[in-house]
Parts: structure tokens; sequence; C-alpha cells
């Protein structure tokens, strides 16, 4: 999910219900909930913005250069805004099916995957988009490129697909899952690195595939006690990482994923979590059904940032995004978009 953008790295989302806010309306937080019953000062707003579409959303990915936001969902639909979400425009990739994943590494060049095995590449920021040979016909579900030319799709069945020349060619890479694979991310390189080439993946049954050469050899690591499935996974660096899941799960790693350990979560109640994004180690948001959308003020602890609207409705998220510390977007079903604005 998703992602996101690349060296700000990206990733997937999922799909599930419905609900339709009212558009234009701002609704402000009434308060955060770290253990589940003590109410805290939120200090973000969030706006309902108005997509023009009624298409279950999966994924959003920013631009790194200027900010501009694409998303796409149910449908083929895909969806940009280059004024922060005043205006959504939809683009024609082409394809009828549904998209779950996106990733564009900066204001032209962006990638997307669904049914099929489908995957649409842009160089021109989505004015136009072309269809790529996937060689492939799995559902894909996650996305990530280092940059313009190296990339990596996951999917069902344990499929993990990768390009070294922006989509011209997909080679299939041995996965050692035939678990689904909901997302993919790649670390950063170290301080004196050019390459990336550390990246997970997440999907059923708590499955993580890690890899620490780009792919040319993935490895399950063990996961203790956790049978739930995942589907949103995010890594700042080599060592420190998240993963997020069925029934509130949510997984951090300082050490690269050579262990696991659950995170506190008591603000999720239970709900499942779909896709996780941090601006940095220490600033993190995730966001799931119910329309629960969760922040981490250090990596570690996590509050629920909850608005009228979705205490009152259940409303799923599905994909999250931030261009910084101060400023994301959140998308779901029957169209939903939030922007989600600190206030100063």
């Amino acid at each position: 999910m998703s992602r996101k953008f690349a060296l700000v790295w990206a990733i997937v989302a999922l799909p599930v219900v419905c609900f339709v806010f009212s558009c234009g309306e701002e609704v402000t937080p009434v308060g955060s909930n770290r253990e589940g019953d003590e109410e805290l000062s939120s200090g973000w707003n969030i706006t309902v913005q108005t997509s023009g579409v009624e298409a279950t959303l999966q994924e959003i990915s920013i631009s790194p250069d200027s900010g501009d936001v694409w998303v796409v969902g149910n449908e083929g639909t895909i969806l940009h805004t280059s004024d922060k979400g005043a205006t959504w425009e939809s683009q024609d990739g082409g394809i009828a099916g549904s998209l779950y994943c996106v990733c564009f590494v900066n204001d032209t060049d962006g990638w997307a995957g669904g049914d099929g095995g489908a995957v649409i590449h842009t160089t021109d920021g989505g004015a136009t988009w072309e269809t790529q040979n996937s060689g492939i016909t799995e559902r894909l579900r996650g996305v990530f490129f280092a940059n313009d030319t190296e990339g990596w799709l996951v999917g069902e069945g344990g499929m993990i697909i990768r390009t070294r020349d922006g989509g011209a060619e997909w080679n299939p890479q041995a996965s050692r899952t035939n678990q689904i694979l909901e997302a993919v991310h790649f670390a950063p390189p170290k301080a004196g690195e050019v390459l990336v080439e550390r990246g997970w993946a997440v999907g059923g049954n708590g499955t993580i595939a890690y890899t620490g050469n780009a792919g040319s050899a993935w490895t399950l690591q063990p996961v203790k006690d956790v049978p739930e499935p995942l589907y949103g996974v995010f890594f700042d660096n080599e060592s420190k990482g998240w993963a997020v899941g069925k029934s509130g799960t949510i997984l951090r790693t300082s050490n690269g994923g050579q262990s696991w350990g659950r995170s506190a979560a008591a603000a999720a109640k239970g709900k499942n979590l779909y896709d996780v994004f941090f601006i940095n180690a220490a600033d993190g948001w995730c966001v799931g059904s119910g329309g629960k959308l969760m922040h981490s003020p250090d990596g570690k602890n996590w509050d629920a940032i909850e608005t009228e609207a979705s205490k009152e409705v259940d409303t799923p998220l599905w994909g999250v995004a931030f261009a910084d510390s101060a400023e994301g977007w959140a998308v779901g079903d029957a169209g939903v978009i939030l922007h989600i604005e600190q206030v100063q």
C-alpha cells in the first residue's frame, strides 16, 4: 500500500464495507485513546474531501517532489490532486478491474497493480497510463519502487515479481510461501550505501518474508504467536519496522525483523488494521476497519484519533500516507478521502 512514495517508501491496502461522508464537512477530533478509556487532546483536524466517486479507494501515494497525491481503487479508479485535495481529478488507467496498490517515485513516474496480474505505468503523472506485461495472472496487492527503474509487486499465492528496468520486463522471485502477500516495503540504504536491498513482505497467517539482497533470495522471519493475517508493513531504516493486521495486531522490530514483538495497541480496540505509514521512527500512522485512525508519537505507543463521524459510523479505511509530519490523507470505502492536518 502501499506506499506511498519510493524513497519515503511505499505500500498496500485491502477491501470491505461502506459509508459516504457528506463533502466539505470539517470534523475536529474529540480526543485520542492510548489505553482505550482515557481521552487525550489530539491536536488534529480531519476534513472529508470530495472525491467524486463511490468506488472503494484502496491505496494512496504522494510524490516526494511536489506533494501531488494519487489514489487507486476498485473499478480501475485512479484519482489525482495537485492542490492538496481541494479538487480531485479522475485519470484513465485503461483497465476495468480493481487496483489495490500504487507507487509514485516523483511527479511523473508511477505504477499501480491489481486484478489478474494487471500492472499499469505512467511517465507523465497519470495523464496517460500504459499496460505492462507482468507475466502472471495472480491478483497483485502491494507495490514498492526504489527509483524509476527498480521495483517489486506482491500478491496472491506468495507471488513476488521484480523489475530492474521500470517494468519493461518483470521476473518472478521465490518467496518461500504460498500465503497471500498483502504489502511490500524496502528500507532506505544505510549511510555509504547506494543500492536498495533490504525488504519485507507481509501477508496471510502472520507471514513475514525478508530479503537482504533485493529479492535474489527471500527467507521467512519467525513471528511468535501471530496467526492473524498481516496487511501492512513499513520500515524507517534497516532496523526499525512495523507490521499491522487483523484484530488490532501491531508488530514492531528494532533489529530488522530478527525478532518481532507486539506493540501497545489497546487503542485499536480489536479493529482490523490495514495500512501503516511512518514519517520517521517516532511518528507513525495506521488505519483500519470501523474508521480506525491511529497515531504513534514515539513508534511504540498508539493513540486513537477519533472524530464524531468515525465514532458514529462504521467507516473502513484502507490506505494512509503523509507528506510530512503535519499533513496526510487516508482513503477508504465509498470514495472516502480524509485530509488529516495538525492543528498549529
